[in-house]
Formats: structure tokens, C-alpha cells, sequence
């Protein structure tokens, strides 16, 4: 393909600075990669040149962490809060407030850093990387900033400055919450022992136990050390000319002198015989410790700079846990050892590759019985021939991988190119990952034992292996609290009552300072887009629609897919029975892990990796773009598979959707337990998403629905047919088989990319499933709705910050002043939110959230350290509203920054969903445009008004959840006299 950089760069070229040292066809990817150095500093530069219009700019340095202080972490977050060139107070999100970057982010890895951006717009791409380049390379780095983002003292109340002390900070805060999941801490404990001898083993997030030994100093030092061109790593993606880039970079690069870095990871030597280690993690008082219990193996495995190897392990991988029917994931299910299995298989932690296999909901004495089953199993099949179609299966789920073309697909590409290129290889060994693949397959048919051995090298005989068991502790967040609380004192008791006083002045005069807004001189300074610059009209999805026998509409997406097809179904749930919804979680998980008809979920399970790509069900719960009182309630089904392998899927889509079968009783009881697991991880340690659920259940309908399905009830359906299924198992069953029928004769819409021959096939079957269907309308559940105001609930978890939810009634989609919403809740978000909630609560996040198809607007925080503080600020918005001076360029910032939502990178997935959404909710070009426009014409007077009028009727009708400790929560009651929260435990 004709690409601009291949007619004018060679092999051994300078310009700019630098010089050529390697240009690289990559064929499949459609990309040519160019490699060039800055002759003067060192700095290392990867271009991969593609027609793709999404660019991506990032720079990334090699910062091996010293200890577990997290200073890798606090230093990523503190660059981003002003520089030389741009010193306002976080320019990162003064950006965010004013760009339609499609990723504007900074991550911390543990081993390196990462700073990547990426648009759609080239201005804006290039006014991102202006700031990115001067924050990262000449941070203002104030005292200030490191103990706003990483940790300082402050009086436990602010009223009492000779009182007690606590830790608080960003970092801390962030960190807190990290340790409060169990998963989390499982990694994190299992790698410090794994890696006893590098920094491997180190925490580089940062633990908080260690985040208050790290000094000023050392800070400033740790960026003096690794922030340099000489240790840093361009990477550039799209279709931006390679010139433009070295142009923008040369001047700024020859102000530095060459230095060489002092990076030395030292492996990780091996152990001679494996380990054990038990450990434990909070829970609440009020919950039982029974079939609590994690517990996982896991293995140093080798170099994840080695592709071939790599290849290889994550091939064994599929095979051994791939699908619901691969052996060793059956094995462990089937034993009930634990109620599921956590994410398994190979993975890396920087330059080593593990292995790990873990289970959750077990027992503290079960440790020796998972690990001889684990042990036993892949004995097991170390001695026998594996099945080849289970091989093949695994060999095409990797090749879908590493074919298709996903969302993200540029930050993909860095962080492949990352996974080498730092440790002096080769940048593009895991872009061509496709030959390696191939030539695995070759090892294999050459010797069908290849993988046998495999097992027995990197597994059975390799003494490498930790066995860790993290048990249930109602004591543990208390006992921690004494040893925080005693680290504080520690401190405390060593300060003179003039050094308390002077510590509550630093801390009250940085919440000052962090609450002050920037000089909007100062921010003019930031490069930034016009309103001008924007196009005149959203971008559309190149669409046809056709009406195909038998009823179904199915819509034609002409969107490149790399030889991937996508397959999106829709079928109606507007009449579903009310009594019907609590049980649809558990008909999606039959359709994930049971049978269909005559075969058993092993045989459904191998079918699912043989012939697709993957296939998945979730429910669309919203309202009609253009009438707020129609829902949409439908029921989504996702496929992705290779022209030759179309028919087959769609087979296999047409046994399940027709004809699952949860009569399995054995594997039933299996499933919900699984479910069971899930369930309680995700509202106990996803607090944010639990008080959401629960804060908007009483205001719509659709919200009513998805706190049944996704929420508490659903928790405690869960529980109820774990403890006594011999008694609920039937009627489960039965219910899945009424929705299983309901949803095979509900109206069918369809959206497809790929292939000219892949829409002949699926247009054929279609129309022939049709004829199997019989309508079966049902009576509106919405229409039965009352909304539920004014409550104010708590819920008591394990967990040491806060996530605070107050959400209200909105104007719906269709509301003529519900684009100006949406730009007001984006400048409170990022305005006076984000400056009360995480600048001077140091909270992690803060946000406004709208959804005008769910009539919703929510005020969160996330890792808070407070409760009573955060629900005074959110009480208090509505004097900000009055008060607030925003200009018609704050309005216009956010114009630009918002009016990208609607028109995102169309990547062939997400342009198979989004055209089948927009149809289906009616939200036509015309209806997009007439949005556009309202939101290009917003003035300051229209928003504030539409703000104070949502606000100060929603706050009448407001529902507050807030999900915490029960201790914090008791704390935050007790200092909010008559108006508390109502707390109940989780569990």
C-alpha cells in the first residue's frame, strides 16, 4: 500500500536528528515499522505506519522500582501535575477537560512506566504530545505535588490539630483500596515470594504499610535518574508521516546530553524444591469465613522477551484452560475443591513468564488437595495424546488474537512492541507473533508429544512453584487500623506541639492550595482545538439495511475486518414476565457453560473454541432515543468467526439459542456456584459499580431491572440455591427453560461485518430460523413502575476507602437541554468535583455521571477517605452552580472534549454493535445531528441553567449509597447528626 514514509526514508538516512536504523514491512498488520535513534541523546524511536486515522504518541522509560514506597507510581502521577513550560495544576486533566483524545492516560507498570495519547484529530494528537513531552521531561515536581499525590500527615479532624494523626495522599488512598481485593493481594504476595531476589518482588504500586518511607528526596532523584531521552522509548502508531514527528521532537531532544541508563534487571535465580506460604485477607464481621478461602500455584516458567516460548505457553494455556471443557479446567471444577476458578494460564511480570492456576471459595485445608489434584492432572495428561482438535482449537483462539483487529488496537500495539524493546530486543518480535504461531504448529505435527513435554519442562518438573493459601479474616482490617494507628503514633509521639501545629497548617494550606483554581491565563498557555476545528457533522457508520424473510432486519456494516466476521443478534425483552428477570443471569451462564440438546457442555465447550472467536450474552437495558416512555430491553448475543468457519458457528448459535439444556443437574450445581464466586467478588470489590446499582434502583425501571440482575438480589438468589439446591435446583431449571423459549421467539434484529460471502450465509440462516419462531408478546413491565426517592443507605464490606453515590432523575435523551447536560456534568466532573473530591480529599476519582437513555445523573467518588465530606460537597453543589464564573471557553473546551463520544473509532466490533444500538433505539443521523448542533451552539448561560434546574429538583429526589467500611461508616454517622445513613452488611 502506498504509504508516504516508505517513498521517503532509508536504511542509514539522517534527518532531524536521527537516523534510520531498520524499516520493516509487517504485512498482516498492514503497517511498515520504522526504527530510528536521536543521534545525540540516544532516545529510541518505533513509528509503525499504517492508513489507520487513530494516531498514538507515547514515550515510556525503563523505572525499575527500589523498594515498595511505590515511587515509580507516585512519580507517574505527580509529572502530570504541571511543568516548566505548562505550570498549571495538572495539566493532564485540564487536557482532559478540552481534548477528543480516543486515550489520554499515564500507567505504571513493574518494571516501566508509560505515557501514551491517542486522537483521531491530528492537532489535538500533536497539542497532547506537546504536553506529555514537557511534563514528563521537565516536571515542576513541587513538595506539594508529592504529598498531594503520594502521602503526607494530616490531624485525623481538622478541628483538633493536637489530636491524632493520619496518612493520607492520592497514592495512599488509591493503594488502600488495591489491597482491600483479595485478588490483588493474592498477586501481590505471590509474586514477593516468587521473586525473593529481584524487583520482581517488590510492590510498585506501592504498599501502603511503605508509601509514608519514601522521601522528598528520593522522589526527585528516582525522576533525575530514569526521566531522561537517553532511557526513554517513542512510540508512534496511524498514519501520520514519520518526518512530523522527528520535525516536532528535535528541538526538544538537543537540550539533553547522552547518558547511559543504569538499568540492570538481574533474573530471578531458581529454586531448588517448591514453597508454601498461607496468608490472610480482610473480611467483614458480619461474614461468615466458609468457602472464603483462595488459593493458587504458580510457577516461574521463564523469559517473556522469548516468543517461541511464550507462543508455547500460551498455547498450553488454551488447551489446558481454554474452554469450559479443557481437562485441567474441568478437572478443578469438578472437584469442587472451590466453588471457581480465578483467571489462569501464562503471564508475564516484566521480563519472567509464570504460570499460575487459582480457585476461589475453598477451604483453608484444602491447600494440598487442590495442589495434587493440579499436580496429578497434569500428569495425567503428560502421558497421554491430546486430543489434536483440542490443539487446534487452542492454535485458532490465539491466531484470533493476534489477527483481530480490536478496540484499543493502538495502545495494543505499544504495549506488544514494550513487551521486548526495553530489554534490548528486538521492538517487533510480538507484532509478528503470527509466524511464531505457525512455526509452533509446525513442532507440534512434527512431534505430537511437543506440548506432553511441555507440561513435564515448564510444570511437573520444575521446582519453581509456590503453593499460596489466602484465608478469610474477620480481624484482619481491624487488626491492620491498630498498625496503622500505631505507625502514626510512632510519628506523632516524637512532635512537639509547635510541630503539630505546623503539620495541620502544611495540611490545611495544601488543601488550599489544591482547591484554588488555575489562572485562566495560565491555561489559555495549554495548546488546544477551537469549536472551529471540529467537523459539521458526527461521523455515520456506512450501513445498509435489508428485511430478509421471516421478519428479521439484518444490517450490512462496511467496515474493514481483517478477515474477521462479526455477528451481532438482538432479540426483544420488552414483555418479559417480572418474575422472569431475577433468573436471567443464570440463563446467560447455560448458554456460557451448559449443554444444548442432545450434547453435554464439554462438546458445546469444544465446538464454542473450534469454530468462533468467542461468543457472549449480556442484556441492553435503555429507552427509545426519541421517546423517553418506550423502553428497549433486549437480550444481545455476540459472535466473531472465520468465513470458513461461519456455518459451523452459526449451527452451534442456533443449538444454543434454541435448545440449551439446563437439566445437567451435576454441572448446574457447578455453575451456580461458580456464579456464586463471582457474584460476591464483583459487589463486595467493585464498590463503585455496587453503590451505583443501589443508589439508582428507585429511580427507572430499566435501573430496577439491573440492580436485580447484577446487584444484591441477585447475591442473594445465588446464595439461597447454593445452600439448599437439592430444593431450588428444579425450579431454576425450569425457569431457564421458560426464558430460553421466551428469547428464541422474541422479534430478531441482526448487524454484520465481514465478508461478502459471510452476510450470503448468515442472511440464509437467518431467514431460516425465523421459520421456527411463534411471537409471543408479553404485557410492559415499565409500565408498572414507581420510583423510589429520598434513601439514604449504607453498605458495611471489607473494605478501607469509600465509594459515595448520589444519583437523581434526569432529563431523558430526547430532552432538548440534554446535550447541554451532558456538557455541564463533564465540567463538574472535571471542575469542582475533581478539585473538592481528589485535589483536596485526595480521593482517587470523582466524577458526574449522565446517561440521558437511563433518565440518571450521578455524583461518585472512588477510593475516597471520606464519607460525611464527600456527601457535604455533593450537597453543596448546587451554591457552586449559582456561584460559578465558567466562561464561554470552559463551555466550548468541553464541547470539544464531549462531542467525540458519539463517534467513536469505528473498529469493526464496536461498528457491529454501535450501528445495531442506534437502530434500535432510534437514534438516526438526523436525530445525531440535531444533538451535534445543540451541543456546537451551547453558551455558559444555557448550561448553568440547566444544571441549577436538574439539580435543584433532583436533589429533592435523590437517592445516596455509600459502600465502606462498617467502622468508617459508623464514623461518618456519627459525625452527621440527624441525617445518617441506614448501614446493612453486603454479605
Amino acid at each position: 500500500m502506498p504509504l508516504l514514509s516508505e517513498r521517503t526514508l532509508e536504511v542509514g538516512q539522517q534527518l532531524e536528528g536521527f537516523e534510520v536504523k531498520a524499516i520493516t514491512p509487517l504485512k498482516q498488520q498492514q503497517m511498515v515499522a520504522y526504527q530510528l535513534e536521536h543521534l545525540k541523546t540516544g532516545a529510541k524511536l518505533l513509528h509503525l505506519y499504517s492508513e489507520d486515522a487513530e494516531n498514538l504518541f507515547s514515550i515510556s522509560f525503563p523505572t525499575p522500582p527500589p523498594n515498595s514506597t511505590g515511587i515509580p507510581h507516585i512519580l507517574e502521577h505527580s509529572v502530570l501535575a504541571g511543568s516548566e513550560k505548562y505550570p498549571v495544576r495538572e495539566p493532564f486533566f485540564e487536557m482532559l477537560k478540552m481534548s477528543p483524545a480516543t486515550f489520554i492516560n499515564a500507567m505504571t507498570g513493574p518494571d516501566c512506566t508509560y505515557y501514551p495519547v491517542s486522537s483521531k484529530v491530528k492537532q489535538d494528537l500533536f497539542n497532547l504530545a506537546e504536553v506529555y513531552f514537557d511534563a514528563v521531561f521537565h516536571p515542576l515536581l513541587t513538595e506539594n505535588t508529592f504529598k498531594r499525590e503520594g502521602h503526607h500527615l494530616a490531624p485525623a479532624d481538622p478541628e483538633n490539630p493536637q489530636g491524632e494523626l493520619k496518612f493520607t495522599g492520592v497514592v495512599y488512598n488509591e493503594m488502600s483500596g488495591v489491597f482491600s481485593d483479595p485478588e490483588q493481594r493474592l498477586d501481590s504476595i505471590a509474586n514477593r515470594i516468587l521473586f525473593p531476589d529481584n524487583i520482581y518482588g517488590l510492590e510498585y504500586g506501592g504498599d501502603p504499610k511503605n508509601i509514608p518511607e519514601l522521601t522528598y528526596e528520593d522522589f526527585r532523584e528516582f525522576h533525575a535518574n530514569y526521566y531522561h531521552p537517553s532511557n526513554a522509548y517513542f512510540v508512534f502508531y496511524g498514519n501520520i508521516a514519520t518526518p512530523e514527528y522527528l520535525k516536532f521532537l528535535a528541538e526538544k531532544l538537543d537540550v539533553f546530553e547522552q547518558r547511559k541508563p543504569n538499568i540492570n534487571i538481574t533474573p530471578q535465580s531458581q529454586w531448588s524444591e517448591p514453597r508454601f506460604q498461607e496468608d490472610s485477607y480482610p473480611i467483614s464481621a458480619a461474614d461468615s469465613a466458609e468457602e472464603k478461602t483462595y488459593i493458587m500455584l504458580k510457577w516461574l516458567v521463564g523469559d517473556s522477551t522469548n516468543s517461541d516460548e511464550w507462543v508455547a505457553l500460551d498455547i498450553l494455556s488454551r488447551i489446558l484452560l481454554g474452554n469450559e471443557g479443557a481437562p485441567l479446567k474441568k478437572a478443578i471444577v469438578e472437584s469442587q475443591i472451590g466453588q471457581d476458578l480465578l483467571r489462569s494460564g501464562v503471564d508475564s511480570v516484566g521480563k519472567e513468564t509464570t504460570f499460575h492456576i487459582g480457585i476461589q471459595g475453598s477451604e483453608p485445608d484444602r491447600g494440598e488437595a487442590f495442589s495434587q489434584l493440579v499436580i496429578n492432572t497434569l500428569t495425567e495428561l503428560a502421558e497421554t495424546e491430546l486430543e489434536p482438535n483440542l490443539v487446534e482449537a487452542a492454535f485458532q483462539q490465539a491466531a484470533y488474537q493476534h489477527q483481530e483487529i480490536a478496540s484499543m488496537y493502538p495502545l495494543r500495539m505499544l504495549f506488544r512492541v514494550m513487551q521486548t524493546w526495553i530489554y534490548g530486543n528486538d521492538p517487533l518480535t510480538f507484532l509478528q507473533i503470527g509466524d511464531r504461531l505457525v512455526e509452533c504448529k509446525q513442532r507440534y505435527l512434527e512431534n505430537p508429544n511437543y506440548f506432553n513435554n511441555l507440561i513435564r519442562e515448564k510444570l511437573l518438573n520444575n521446582p519453581h512453584r509456590l503453593t499460596l493459601i489466602l484465608k478469610p479474616d474477620q480481624e484482619w482490617q481491624s487488626t491492620y487500623d491498630q498498625e496503622v494507628a500505631a505507625q502514626v503514633e510512632q510519628v506523632r509521639s516524637q512532635l512537639t506541639p509547635e510541630e503539630l501545629e505546623h503539620i495541620a497548617n502544611e495540611a490545611e494550606a495544601l488543601e488550599v492550595e489544591s482547591g484554588t483554581p488555575n489562572d485562566p491565563e495560565a491555561v489559555a498557555k495549554l495548546p488546544q482545538l477551537q469549536v472551529s476545528d471540529l467537523p459539521p457533522k458526527p461521523d455515520d457508520i456506512p450501513t445498509d439495511v435489508e428485511q430478509i424473510d421471516g421478519g428479521v432486519t439484518l444490517l450490512r456494516n462496511h467496515v474493514l475486518a481483517n478477515g474477521v466476521n462479526y455477528l451481532q443478534l438482538d432479540f426483544s425483552l420488552r414483555g418479559l414476565p417480572e418474575d422472569l428477570w431475577l433468573y436471567v443471569p443464570t440463563y446467560i451462564d447455560a448458554l456460557r457453560k451448559l449443554g444444548a440438546g442432545d450434547m453435554d457442555y464439554k462438546h458445546i465447550a469444544r465446538r464454542i473454541a473450534s469454530y468462533t472467536g468467542g461468543i457472549n450474552f449480556r442484556t441492553q437495558l435503555r429507552t427509545h432515543a426519541q421517546d423517553p416512555y418506550r423502553p428497549i430491553h433486549g437480550f444481545r448475543v455476540t459472535l466473531k468467526t472465520l468465513d470458513e468457519q461461519l456455518e459451523q458457528a452459526l449451527d452451534l448459535l442456533r443449538d444454543l439459542i434454541f435448545a440449551v439444556n439446563p437439566r445437567d443437574t451435576a454441572r448446574l450445581r457447578d455453575v451456580v456456584n461458580q456464579s456464586l464466586a463471582q457474584c460476591s467478588s464483583d459487589l463486595v470489590y467493585n464498590g463503585i459499580y455496587t453503590a451505583m446499582l443501589r443508589a439508582s434502583a428507585g429511580m427507572t425501571a430499566e435501573a430496577k431491572i439491573s440492580q436485580v440482575i447484577n446487584g444484591l438480589p441477585q447475591l442473594e438468589l445465588l446464595n439461597k440455591v447454593c445452600d439448599r439446591f437439592d430444593e431450588h435446583g428444579a425450579n431454576l431449571m425450569a425457569k431457564v427453560e421458560t426464558i430460553r423459549d421466551y428469547v428464541a421467539n422474541q422479534p430478531l434484529t441482526a448487524s454484520f461485518t465481514g465478508s461478502d460471502h459471510g452476510y450470503e450465509v448468515v442472511k440464509k440462516t437467518l431467514s431460516e430460523w425465523s421459520q421456527q419462531q411463534q411471537q409471543q408478546p408479553g404485557e410492559n413491565f415499565a409500565n408498572r413502575f414507581d420510583p423510589i426517592y429520598n434513601l439514604r443507605e449504607a453498605l458495611a464490606g471489607p473494605v478501607q476507602v469509600a465509594y459515595c453515590v448520589q444519583t437523581m432523575p434526569a432529563p431523558h435523551f430526547s430532552h432538548p437541554k440534554s446535550p447541554l447536560l451532558a456538557l455541564g456534568a463533564h465540567l463538574l466532573g472535571l471542575g469542582y468535583l475533581f478539585s473538592e473530591i481528589r485535589l483536596k480529599g485526595n480521593a482517587y476519582g470523582a466524577g458526574c455521571s449522565y446517561s440521558g437513555l437511563g433518565k440518571v445523573i450521578s455524583l461518585y467518588s472512588y477510593r475516597d477517605p471520606h464519607v460525611s465530606r464527600t456527601l457535604e460537597v455533593f450537597t453543596g453543589l448546587i451554591d457552586y452552580i449559582k456561584d460559578l464564573d465558567w466562561t464561554q471557553t470552559d463551555v466550548d473546551r468541553a464541547i470539544i472534549a464531549t462531542i467525540q463520544d458519539d463517534s467513536p473509532v469505528l473498529r469493526p466490533e464496536m461498528a457491529t454493535s454501535l450501528a445495531l444500538e442506534r437502530y434500535l433505539i432510534g437514534q438516526t443521523t438526523e436525530v445525531r445531528e440535531e444533538r451535534y448542533q445543540r451541543s456546537l451552539n451551547a453558551t455558559v448561560a444555557d448550561v448553568k441553567q440547566t444544571l441549577l434546574d436538574v439539580f435543584s429538583s433532583g436533589m429533592e429526589h435523590s437517592n445516596i449509597c455509600v459502600m465502606s467500611s462498617r467502622a468508617k461508616l459508623e464514623e461518618a454517622n456519627d459525625q452527621m447528626e440527624g441525617n445518617t445513613l441506614e448501614i446493612s452488611d453486603i454479605m
